[in-house]
């Protein structure tokens, strides 16, 4: 069975794009947002070839009809005209030659996302284009579509960018580099021909890229940085004062801003980019007066008196470890060498279905006593645990030799404070009663145990899963990273996988892909009969003959994974 693209723009262009669609979700896999993106490619044809189809979208079977882009081609042409670009005039011949293909490049774009956005808005997601590059005898655009709640998530904040208010934000950032190198890997020969070549760079890259890019965003209304500001607090980061690590506030504000208090003020104030002389400042900093930052350069120790708009500031927590923020709103999160979006490890109804999970008889107000008890451990600045143990009482006699037996108290913040400023675990059951603190934890080695970790999560975890009874672990390591141990994997609608399973048996190998892909994403929920059921399907999907240069994908063998029970599957 021949596979035929109708709307035919070039003959890689569904392999073109799958490699876009999985970078960006691994892309957004590392910053620490759980969406699944989609990537659409849009093709107008040239405007002075008369073969093909005037408006090509891939994929041609997908969820977007054709017909939403009806009349887009008349629209662009009656937009060009009045685009504002035409009231610019350049002072070289070369962009003013240029100025037309660059008002139809944008005007194909403004076009491709007003159209996709309005009706993607209707199904709860925010659409963003690229500019187009000419493939063969179309215009491609790239599309990339995310979830709205995402933006709820990570709320952005306006900037003023060549003269006109912008979005701001990490997620956009992320999603603009994204764009840039799915239009680069257009420029390619037969963009998409080779999946393992170099036309778009690695995720990890692209969100380097994304998040130096954020750090040039313009905070300080009016001003721009003179400086690569992202390199720049990276290397203050790194650098250590008589052996340190940095650790501090840097706020961004005009040196004559009005609700500005100075501590004290240098007459010659420091370059952020003499990295040696920042560092020394730097600890200065306290909780009550931070290094003021005229963007590019310190020019004091003080703090905003007037917080009815929160300045921006850059939190520096420890070698390479820094947060930037808005006021109380962390914004982009950079640890060792790597960006994240601010997150919680667990979110509310994630938390309750975990809680009620391992601690069945657990009930809304001892799960909401273990909510604020976490919410305090996160706001420590130092490394803590707490362990919930259905035998804690007893627990605490058997350890008492290593570490502090207390009289049952509940959980409280000044408890907690106070018992995490020494070593050991807060010991607690499902009550939320405190039976010891200061608990060296035993237990033999797990396979959830790890060398890259500390001894803090890898003690809690041993003990967790050495346990006949319930017991959970919430571990917040030295470098802020925040565990809960177990955290069992989201239950999933039994129906939706069951479904899958019946339709991939029948799919052909123009029709299987996305079922493929939703049973690879989800195989630890499948049991073994499913499993079955899907290595047959796809032993006989591959059976099928192929086309002399056509891709296939090689999946690993489906097997039931022996932590999967029925309680992951909800009716």
């Amino acid at each position: 069975m021949r596979h035929t693209i109708n709307l035919f723009m070039w003959g890689y262009q569904s392999h073109f794009r799958l490699s876009l669609e999985h970078l960006a979700r691994r892309v957004f896999e590392l910053i620490g947002a759980e969406i699944e993106p989609k990537v659409l490619l849009v093709g107008l044809r040239r405007a002075d070839l008369s073969t093909g189809h005037p408006v090509c979208i891939e994929p041609e079977d997908g969820e977007w009809p054709l017909t939403l882009l009806d009349r887009i081609v008349d629209e662009v042409n009656e937009a060009i005209p009045n685009h504002p670009m035409q009231r610019m005039f350049y002072g070289d011949d070369i962009s003013m030659r240029e100025k037309p293909d660059n008002i139809r490049r944008l005007t194909i774009t403004e076009q491709v996302q007003r159209r996709l956005d309005v009706e993607g808005r209707k199904q709860g997601r925010r659409t963003f284009c690229s500019q187009p590059y000419r493939v063969s005898d179309y215009d491609v655009v790239c599309t990339l579509q995310v979830p709205e709640y995402l933006f709820r998530q990570y709320p952005a904040f306006v900037t003023i960018w060549n003269g006109e208010p912008n979005e701001a934000s990490f997620v956009h950032s992320c999603i603009n580099q994204i764009l840039k190198e799915g239009r680069r890997g257009l420029m390619q020969p037969d963009p998409g021909r080779q999946i393992a070549d170099d036309a778009m760079r690695s995720a990890p890259e692209v969100i380097r890229r994304a998040a130096a890019r954020f750090m040039a965003t313009p905070f300080i209304e009016g001003r721009f940085a003179g400086c690569d500001m992202f390199d720049a607090i990276n290397a203050v980061s790194q650098a250590q004062y008589e052996g340190e690590a940095g650790a501090g506030r840097l706020i961004f504000a005009s040196a004559n801003d009005p609700n500005l208090s100075f501590v004290l003020k240098f007459d010659r104030p420091a370059a952020l980019t003499q990295t040696r002389w920042a560092r020394k400042l730097l600890q200065m900093s306290t909780s009550e007066a931070a290094l003021i930052a005229d963007y590019n350069s310190i020019v004091g120790l003080g703090d905003l008196s007037d917080d009815s708009t929160p300045p921006f500031a850059v939190d520096f927590l420890g070698h390479d470890q820094w947060d930037f923020r808005q006021g109380d709103q962390v914004l982009m999160r950079w640890r060792f060498g790597h960006a994240r979006l601010p997150q919680e490890t667990i979110g509310k109804e994630r938390f309750i279905d975990n809680m009620r999970r391992v601690f069945v008889s657990i009930n809304d107000d001892e799960i909401g006593r273990f909510r604020a008890a976490l919410d305090i451990l996160t706001q420590l600045r130092h490394g803590s645990s707490l362990v919930i143990a259905s035998d804690a009482a007893d627990e605490a006699k058997r350890l008492q030799r290593q570490g502090t037996v207390i009289t049952p108290t509940p959980l409280s913040k000044a408890l907690i404070e106070h018992a995490t400023l020494i070593d050991g675990t807060i010991l607690a059951d499902k009550n939320g009663i405190c039976h010891a603190i200061g608990v060296i934890l035993d237990g033999t080695d797990s396979l959830e145990s790890t060398p890259s970790r500390g001894s803090r999560y890898n003690s809690a975890v041993r003990y967790v899963a050495a346990a006949s009874v319930p017991r959970m672990a919430f571990i917040v390591s030295e470098d802020r990273t925040l565990d809960v141990v177990p955290l069992l994997r989201p239950s999933v609608d039994r129906n939706k996988i069951e479904q899958a399973v019946a339709n991939i048996a029948s799919a052909t190998k123009l029709t299987y892909h996305k079922l493929r892909s939703f049973l690879d994403d989800h195989r630890f929920y499948l049991n073994e009969e499913q499993c079955l059921i899907v290595n047959e399907a796809l032993d006989r999907i591959a059976a099928e003959p192929r086309e002399m240069g056509e891709i296939s994908i090689v999946t690993p063998r489906f097997k039931p994974h022996p932590a999967f029970n029925e309680s992951y599957l909800k009716d």
